[in-house]
């Protein structure tokens, strides 16, 4: 190659790496979200995964808002960063790992409806919560199909919804924790 011909090259190198140092700062949230595959947001999950996910993050997890989201952060999910619902938060994984949303009074799992889903988290609530009672579940919205009440010290609500989505649908487990905000 001739003088000018590495020289060009040379330029154009320095061109992308002085132009990836000089746009604008993007933090590792928004490149992560940027890289990932839109199918992962609300991935077809199994129904193992989901029950998994909602045990360790709704069941079991940390109550204080800051400790959720570290915990989060350790299993390598990472933020949406705009919420439809104030004091929610949405939580993605850049592979099969379905979405977690999170406020103060509620924890939702979400995925893409696939077989096996309802039969799974109905034996997990069985073996998991045996003194859940099963309540009606119109009076919550039309897209809830199943709802329990979780008696106790500290009574909650677990449910799961399952809505349209384009050309599928989402199924959703739920837990609601009537004493906290929305």
């Amino acid at each position: 190659m001739a003088p000018a011909g590495h020289m060009m090259v040379a330029a154009l190198c320095a061109g992308l790496v002085l132009g990836g140092c000089t746009a604008g700062a993007v933090s590792s949230d928004a490149a992560e979200l940027n890289n990932m595959w839109r199918a992962n947001l609300v991935p077809k999950a199994t129904p193992s995964q989901m029950v998994r996910t909602f045990d360790r993050f709704c069941v079991n997890g940390s109550r204080d808002m800051a400790q959720a989201e570290r915990d989060l952060r350790a299993a390598e999910y990472i933020p949406l960063p705009n919420s439809r619902t104030p004091g929610a938060r949405a939580w993605v994984e850049d592979d099969e790992a379905p979405a977690v949303a999170l406020s103060d009074a509620m924890c939702v799992v979400a995925a893409s409806s696939r077989s096996g889903q309802t039969d799974r988290f109905q034996r997990y609530v069985a073996d998991t919560f045996p003194q859940a009672r099963a309540v009606d579940p119109a009076p919550l919205g039309n897209t809830i199909e199943q709802a329990w009440e979780v008696g106790g010290s500290e009574p909650f609500l677990i449910a799961t919804e399952r809505t349209p989505d384009v050309d599928w649908y989402r199924y959703m487990l739920i837990l609601y924790r009537p004493g906290g905000r929305a």
